[in-house]
């Protein structure tokens, strides 16, 4: 018992507890750990009440915060150390903002009920903005520690993935304040128990059926084009091998991302676009590949930085999705979600406005160009997104191709730059959420794996081996009808922002209570 009041009021191992907690919520660790993210945010509350001020909250809260970051992305280090390490750092800082206005709030003569719907709002509103800017980084939200249990969460096809977060962080903080039984039993599983009776009891049918093929190629993305002698070799194995696996029935082929190695250049065909184009006329059905694509502009279109020119005009270069169909046409998609200091460096085209002297050359800063349009690909007659890595992490711009029209959700990756690590069991895993969002079919083409099929109720209906050469034909159930999630969109996101804007205003106007 003494061992239990020390820990409890030491801060510094409340804030340790805390974070290994909230580690230990995210994959690889399975359900129930998830669960663990709702005590581990009962001891960040603790803090509120064994801090001195907001700042001391923050400078105590940084050593759990920086302990969860580490368990959860150790794994960034090992695409690039310098910029793992900064990543890690800065987000466990962006994350001492929240609760200090949380702190704020706990020293404020405010009724329960208030700060009952303020604290969480308060915390789903800096996930909401997170998502939103060039140093986004949503792979901690609170809603990813459930992924691997779609069955409790299926109220996010009304919420989205930020719904869980309201939720575990208003439990928590119910918890720690000791609320009656009744009302806390009420938030405890009203949203659970609804869940299971949808996930048990209702259920949408398919309007059609396709047969697609997933490559995974396995390249080494460590080694320089994957340590074959040229570009072409991988592409005409790959070719192969696709041609083995395709049967009269399917409808479409998916490569990973990065999965051509030859730069495709907008205007100017070569071998490599050629080759596939010939494949592509004799299957007589699209192949849908991830590589680097070349976009050139007409004078005076061109976005505000870029790489340079090509002949004549001003180009970028797209980390993209494109679409090889048998009449020649190449499509494509343009990623929109670029992994901050890796794929695109932050604020690129306002820092060049406003450098007026033209002091430094953007265009070497700059790296890949950001997709803003949520362009398809046509399957059968039905528009399909090629979703790229980073991007499908992004709640509200998946859903956004759902509004439009998609049939089902394919994401295009190459998570072979973390290594053996958790981060591509999460990466399979965030994917289960947005199935359950958007009540579509999300299908993986993963360059080293996991790739596979998840199901529109967040089940799992087929997952490869990581580090192994795979392939496999599915027939993907294709769905017409739209979620409240993917018809309004980031709702709960837009009212905890103002209910936020509320609290900042209750605390710069409310004194503090000094016997709190």
């Amino acid at each position: 018992m003494h061992f239990v009041t020390h820990f409890w009021n030491h801060k510094w191992y409340v804030s340790l507890a805390a974070g290994l907690l909230l580690g230990l919520s995210f994959s690889p660790f399975p359900f129930p750990f998830g669960l663990l993210v709702i005590p581990g945010f009962l001891l960040l509350f603790r803090l509120t009440d064994l801090t001195a001020s907001a700042r001391e909250m923050a400078y105590i809260s940084y050593a759990g915060l920086l302990l969860w970051n580490i368990i959860t992305t150790y794994w960034l280090m090992f695409a690039t150390v310098a910029g793992g390490i900064a990543a890690i750092l800065a987000n466990s800082a962006i994350m001492t903002l929240p609760l200090m206005v949380i702190w704020h709030l706990r020293h404020r003569p405010v009724p329960l009920w208030l700060t009952s719907l303020l604290v969480p709002a308060v915390w789903l509103t800096y996930e909401f903005l997170h998502f939103r800017w060039d140093l986004s980084w949503p792979w901690l939200s609170l809603g990813n520690t459930l992924a691997t249990a779609p069955w409790l969460v299926q109220y996010i096809s009304v919420t989205g993935m930020l719904g869980i977060t309201f939720w575990v962080v208003l439990c928590a903080w119910l918890l720690y304040r000791h609320v009656p039984a009744a009302p806390l039993l009420i938030v405890l599983l009203i949203p659970p128990a609804g869940s299971l009776l949808v996930y048990f009891f209702h259920h949408t049918e398919p309007v059609d059926e396709i047969e697609v093929a997933i490559m995974q190629p396995n390249y080494d993305s460590y080694l320089h084009l994957s340590g074959y002698p040229d570009a072409i070799t991988p592409l005409e194995e790959l070719l192969e091998l696709t041609d083995d696996v395709i049967t009269p029935q399917t409808r479409a082929v998916f490569w990973p991302e990065n999965s051509i190695k030859a730069l495709i250049i907008q205007g100017y065909p070569g071998q490599a676009d050629r080759l596939i184009v010939q494949y592509v006329r004799e299957w007589e059905i699209p192949l849908i590949a991830g590589s680097s694509f070349l976009r050139r502009y007409e004078p005076g279109t061109e976005p505000p930085v870029i790489r340079g020119h090509y002949g004549d005009k001003p180009f970028n270069i797209y980390n993209s999705a494109l679409g090889f169909y048998p009449d020649g046409n190449i499509e494509f998609y343009k990623k929109a979600k670029l992994v901050p200091l890796v794929e695109r460096f932050p604020f690129v085209n306002t820092l060049s406005r406003l450098d007026r002297f033209g002091w430094i050359d953007w265009s070497e800063l700059a790296m890949f160009g950001k997709g803003r349009r949520t362009d398809m690909f046509d399957v059968d007659g039905h528009s399909v997104p090629a979703l790229i890595c980073y991007d499908s992490v992004y709640p509200d711009w998946v859903r956004r191709f759902v509004k439009q029209g998609a049939s089902f959700l394919v994401v295009v990756t190459n998570d072979g730059w973390w290594g053996n690590t958790s981060g591509h069991i999460q990466h399979y895993q965030f994917a289960r959420l947005r199935a359950v969002e958007t009540g579509r079919t999300v299908l993986r083409s993963a360059n080293n794996g996991l790739s596979g099929v998840i199901l529109a109720n967040g089940d799992v209906a087929l997952k490869t081996t990581y580090w192994t050469r795979d392939q496999f034909t599915y027939s993907v159930p294709v769905y017409e009808h739209i979620t409240f999630y993917v018809r309004y969109g980031d709702w709960i996101g837009w009212i905890c922002l103002l209910l936020t804007v509320a609290a900042l205003i209750l605390i710069r106007y409310y004194p503090r209570n000094r016997q709190n």
